[in-house]
């Protein structure tokens, strides 16, 4: 497990940061004009993102799970030879000018079951493609932690609100929401920090919670907020896989959380 801290010098702007996760590029049922609609998003000022894995499809045809009529049209018959490869061009399509607005990528069950099965870091060559930083390269989960700051004359530092983001790709499944419910309300059991998010399920969840508590500084009774999110994936479910399991339809796309740090007030927008 990783961790990363980014100090960002926004006081009275609003900050915008972009869960987004399963976005399964290479995938025919994958809605590429949503992602594209996620970059426009993405490419707003003061606006940063966490890319919480699963970012392509990541099947190849040796894999037993693949089927050809799963392929995307501008899928080529010369990228057969290289599926994944040609999944990290379309990734890079997309994502190529956001890495320096990307404060963390994770590692994803497709991206990990090509590397088990076929040798292949196709994670490192995800993060190559946006030129990702190499310590915001979390892995499977971690840990960011944000510094707002207010810089006073002569850029001294006046003012600091620290937030902690645990992320993770997630695990678990099925059909409806009560056990992803209660998994992401889990995880505060296990790892500290003020927000939570996770992906994997494809199911949009947020959650709000409070923890009550004494002040490290005194007796006083305090309160904690905590925020929870579970992103929605960008493959329907009308057609594929979710269809043959059984799978209800869920809601699609990232969620963003934006920070006003002078009033320290966190919003979801969905």
């Amino acid at each position: 497990m990783r961790s990363v801290e980014i100090c960002l010098d926004f006081w009275n702007e609003a900050v915008s940061i972009v869960f987004v996760g399963d976005l399964h590029l290479g995938h025919a049922e994958t809605k590429e004009d949503l992602i594209a609609d996620t970059v426009k998003r993405l490419s707003a000022p003061n606006t940063f993102y966490c890319d919480l894995g699963d970012s392509i499809d990541a099947i190849n045809m040796k894999d037993p799970r693949f089927d050809v009529r799963a392929l995307p049209s501008w899928m080529s018959l010369a990228d057969l030879g290289d599926i994944p490869a040609a999944q990290v061009r379309r990734y890079k399509h997309f994502f190529g000018d956001l890495g320096e607005t990307c404060l963390a990528r994770l590692y994803g069950n497709h991206e990990a079951t090509l590397q088990k099965y076929s040798e292949r870091d196709i994670y490192s060559e995800l993060n190559s493609a946006i030129n990702l930083p190499k310590d915001r390269a979390l892995g499977f989960s971690g840990f960011v932690r944000l510094r707002f700051r207010k810089r006073g004359r002569r850029g001294r530092i006046e003012n600091v609100w620290s937030q902690t983001i645990y992320i993770s790709h997630g695990t678990g499944g099925g059909k409806l929401a009560g056990s992803k419910a209660t998994n992401l309300e889990r995880l505060s059991m296990a790892f500290e920090a003020d927000i939570y998010a996770v992906g994997h399920t494809h199911t949009k969840l947020a959650l709000q919670k409070r923890i009550i508590g004494l002040s490290p500084k005194s007796n006083e009774i305090v309160d904690k907020q905590i925020i929870m999110l579970s992103v929605g994936a960008f493959l329907d479910g009308k057609r594929g896989y979710p269809e043959h399991a059984g799978l209800y339809p869920q809601a699609l796309g990232p969620i963003e959380l934006r920070f006003v740090p002078s009033m320290k007030t966190i919003t979801i927008i969905q």
